[in-house]
């Protein structure tokens, strides 16, 4: 496909952004697929708010996906119209407000099961689709990890002997440890042996988690596997228009506060525990947790009516 007048604006901004020691990885690839866009309508013109929102509207989408992908746009556009006077900076206040948190759907047991059940509907002609998948989402709903956590794992960051996974690549560059149950080290044991068993021995800097054919599994098609499983579980999330593999996070911390509080632990006293565990560099996203469904939220007004007095069945 032949470069447009966007596609060159957008090689040279990521020339520019990168030399300054930006990443960009996930903003790389959203500005890539609105060029890609352009491209594919044979939209030669200047960057305007007209094709921008004809792109974000062109697939089916929430409002806050769509105002991201603005948010996105907007440094772009700024950087743009300081040399092409023809183009438009983006406004990024055209949806609601894209951080705002919204309301987690939280898995039930049987949520879970039924979704690694139907792992094995995939089509994955040799297995190893079929069984990578059941084995994620089981890891997933157990340590809270992000979705991109399990995929970049190495071989030798699955401690069999300690029950701990080291977990080198996040979303913000810091590493960490955490401890796994002995029944989830002896799941991905057996998956590793599997795994073995069909493609080799595999060295220590080898991926741990492979798909069809042998080749490694990436978070885009770990995605598209649950796309085409989630449906299973017939479930009604508020905020996004279908379950999602960070649910599973979001599950996992909200369960581990729900159980502490039924424990009669200091759950204030034990949130820094949590957030380390996640990985969360901020603490106010861990927090966040305490008021995120009706059940938590709860919890926290009663421990405030505990400290300063009040009536619970006025909450």
């Amino acid at each position: 496909m032949e470069s447009n007048r966007i596609s060159r604006q957008l090689k040279g901004y990521l020339e520019y952004k990168h030399s300054l020691g930006f990443k960009l990885t996930h903003e790389a690839t959203v500005l890539k697929r609105f060029a890609a866009y352009t491209q594919s309508i044979k939209y030669d013109g200047p960057l305007t708010t007209e094709i921008v929102l004809k792109w974000v509207a062109s697939g089916k989408q929430s409002d806050k996906t769509m105002g991201r992908k603005i948010e996105v746009i907007r440094p772009f556009s700024k950087y743009v119209y300081s040399f092409d006077r023809e183009s438009e900076i983006i406004h990024s206040l055209i949806f609601k407000n894209v951080h705002e948190h919204p309301t987690p759907y939280i898995y039930s047991q049987s949520d879970v099961g039924t979704l690694m059940d139907e792992c094995q509907n995939l089509y994955s002609p040799d297995g190893i689709r079929s069984y990578t998948t059941n084995i994620i989402i089981g890891l997933l709903w157990s340590t809270g990890m992000r979705p991109s956590e399990p995929v970049n794992l190495l071989n030798e960051d699955v401690d069999f002997k300690n029950n701990t996974l080291h977990i080198r690549k996040t979303k913000f560059s810091k590493e960490r440890y955490i401890p796994i149950h002995k029944s989830v080290t002896e799941q991905l044991r057996s998956y590793r042996q599997w795994i073995e068993e069909k493609l080799g021995l595999k060295s220590s800097k080898d991926p741990f988690f492979y798909t069809t054919g042998g080749k490694k599994l990436t978070e885009s098609s770990l995605a598209y596997a649950f796309k085409l499983i989630r449906p299973c579980i017939n479930s009604k999330p508020t905020g996004y228009p279908y379950v999602r593999l960070y649910d599973f996070r979001h599950t996992f911390a909200c369960n581990t506060i729900l159980r502490w509080n039924e424990q009669g632990e200091d759950v204030n006293e034990k949130l820094h525990v949590l957030s380390t565990y996640l990985g969360h560099v901020k603490p106010a996203d861990t927090f966040w947790y305490l008021s995120a469904t009706p059940e938590l939220l709860k919890v926290s007004c009663s421990k405030y009516e505990e400290q300063f007095g009040g009536n619970d069945d006025e909450i």
